[in-house]
């Protein structure tokens, strides 16, 4: 047995109510495990208990044991940990420390002191394996979050540790990073070594999976993974937030549009309640020219027109009066104190606040602070604080990762009364579940 966690309890810093309960789980070598459950319900806090992330860095009181091979590892470093455990965060951006590509890749093989031609050969290796060689002298910053994601995964692999734990692993790749990974792990759990995986598109898993648990408000249970966690209502009644008509005008039209000396986006004509899904693989500019929409970048070439009106070379804040954008990244747009005051705004009334909580699932931590909750509950609360201000023009990149079936499909139900209302949504995703709620238009970015 590779790994046993025994009776493990952990309170965060300020909570009364443990968030993970009495947890007991195993892991043998060559095992590929799921946890299933609820944003919220205590998934990456029990990975961080695991890897000593908690209460190391985070805080808190834990109680419990953890064993790798018989042995307690409960009070040792993070550092001890990772000789034989590796760690895939929810937040990529967190595990990233270096500037450009290839020393992020040989940073960490440095510091385990390996011979430097061996450094060399896993590095290329694993740039190779990653699809990052062409990306190899970039600096990080110049990624999109799925390449950040291929570049992480290929770090955490070039060592062979007995114990993986990925968080959410699949959340930004598109569909060849999806089919890589799996292959990847496919071939690593064949040669023994063991997964413990976060996901919600459980589809991806049912060949691979060996055994699940699903996580509910803290307490562990062993599940069959072809029944769904939770049950999800099909067509919730949604609460209209969103005044105006349903018009037909134009209110989007982009001519030329380009950024950085890369080859002009497709030319966009965008009319009032439509949705368009930009749609490439990973690196392809969509993240880019939803910040050249929003005015977070300034165009190289062409002309960007919202309302009729020629915003090409506007300000952020005068362009925001009609446009919202909810980031990849909830934790780049979160500044208030609590959940309820991130959407308690100027000429938003507290009804309105109130009704998007609720209809978002956040209504039960009103009073918790933003960056208390877990990444999805983030992502939801960005949304909510972007849509409360009521923008003609909505823009999500990537926001639907992270979220449970049911939490999915109320945020859906929230974007779907806002186009009905008139309002405009274009986002991305590289989930096809996703697409066929919403029933995009699609405009094919890059190849």
């Amino acid at each position: 047995m590779l790994l046993q966690v025994v009776d493990l309890n952990f309170t965060h810093v300020g909570k009364e109510q443990p968030t993970i309960n009495d947890i007991n789980l195993t892991l043998q070598a060559g095992e590929l495990v799921v946890l299933a459950g609820a944003t919220g319900s205590g998934k990456s806090t029990l990975l961080n208990c695991i890897t000593g992330i908690a209460p190391e860095h985070t805080g808190g009181k834990l109680s419990g044991q953890v064993f790798y091979r018989r042995s307690e590892i409960t009070h040792n470093s993070i550092r001890q940990r990772s000789q034989f455990m590796g760690m895939m965060l929810q937040n990529v951006e967190t595990q990233l420390f270096t500037d450009q590509v290839w020393d992020e890749v040989v940073f960490g093989l440095e510091n385990w002191n390996l011979p430097p031609g061996e450094i060399q050969s896993l590095a290329q290796t694993a740039l190779l394996e990653f699809d990052l060689v062409s990306q190899k002298t970039w600096t990080i910053r110049q990624l999109s979050a799925g390449q950040k994601q291929r570049l992480l995964l290929a770090c955490l692999l070039t060592r062979h540790q007995d114990i993986l734990l990925l968080d959410e692993p699949f959340a930004f790749l598109d569909t060849a990073g999806v089919k890589l990974l799996l292959e990847l792990l496919q071939q690593r759990v064949a040669q023994g070594q063991a997964v413990l995986l976060i996901e919600h598109r459980l589809e991806l898993l049912q060949q691979l999976c060996d055994r699940a648990y699903l996580i509910d408000n803290g307490y562990i249970t062993p599940w069959d993974l072809s029944v769904p966690p939770s049950e999800v209502s099909a067509s919730p009644v949604p609460t209209n937030y969103f005044s105006g008509e349903r018009e037909s005008e134009i209110v989007l039209k982009t001519q030329n549009l380009s950024w950085g000396g890369y080859p002009a986006f497709p030319d966009l004509r965008v009319a009032a309640g439509e949705v368009v899904l930009l749609k490439g693989d990973n690196g392809c500019g969509k993240t880019t020219l939803l910040k050249l929409l929003s005015g977070l970048l300034k165009p190289s070439t062409g002309s960007l027109e919202i309302l009729g009106r020629d915003l090409t070379r506007c300000t952020v804040v005068q362009i925001a009066r009609f446009v919202g954008f909810v980031l990849q990244n909830p934790n780049h747009q979160l500044f208030a104190e609590s959940v309820q005051a991130e959407v308690t705004q100027p000429d938003v009334s507290s009804q309105q606040a109130e009704a998007l909580l609720e209809q978002l699932n956040l209504n039960h931590c009103q009073e918790q602070h933003p960056h208390a909750l877990s990444q999805g509950q983030k992502r939801r609360l960005a949304l909510g604080a972007v849509l409360v201000r009521q923008p003609r023009i909505c823009l999500l990149d990537e926001i639907m990762v992270g979220q449970d079936p049911t939490s999915l499909t109320l945020m859906l139900q929230t974007l779907k009364t806002f186009t009905e209302q008139g309002g405009t949504l274009i986002f991305t995703s590289h989930d096809p579940g996703v697409a066929r709620i919403l029933n995009p238009r699609v405009v094919q970015i890059g190849n």
